[in-house]
């Protein structure tokens, strides 16, 4: 063999290396696109304790929508404001969480996106943990 053909098998090697990247690079870029249409479309319910209140909401925070039972008019305005604000944001909270546990099965546990948003959740609903969960 001689070095011209030692160069050209290095060029070859080189390029196959080189395309395997670009494979991958678009593979991993396919799986982000798709990771963030999950995370965006992400959606979980949550339902207050005498299940007087059920909200949806999406990971984003917006509120798909609310639903409130008849029981729930025998309470004073305050209570059931307060009610459906603590019962929204479980569902946001819900969301997020689903939100998150899909960026985990993409980016893996070890994520440091993965790690810096459940500590970014973690602080923002740090006293949203009432209400009921259902996704």
């Amino acid at each position: 063999m001689t070095s011209s053909d030692d160069a050209l098998t290095a060029l070859e090697g080189a390029r196959a290396r080189v395309r395997a990247q670009v494979e991958q690079a678009r593979e991993r870029s396919e799986d982000a696109a798709r990771m963030a249409g999950d995370v965006r479309t992400a959606t979980a319910t949550a339902v207050s304790s005498a299940q007087e209140v059920r909200v949806i909401a999406t990971a984003g925070g917006r509120v798909e929508r609310v639903e409130i039972a008849q029981a729930a008019l025998s309470h004073d305005a305050r209570t059931l404001s307060r009610l459906v604000t603590d019962t929204v944001r479980v569902a946001q909270r819900n969301a997020a969480d689903v939100a998150l546990r899909r960026m985990t099965q993409s980016l893996g546990e070890t994520s440091p996106l993965v790690a810096a948003t459940r500590q970014r959740l973690d602080d923002e609903y740090a006293h949203s943990r009432q209400g009921r969960r259902s996704e």
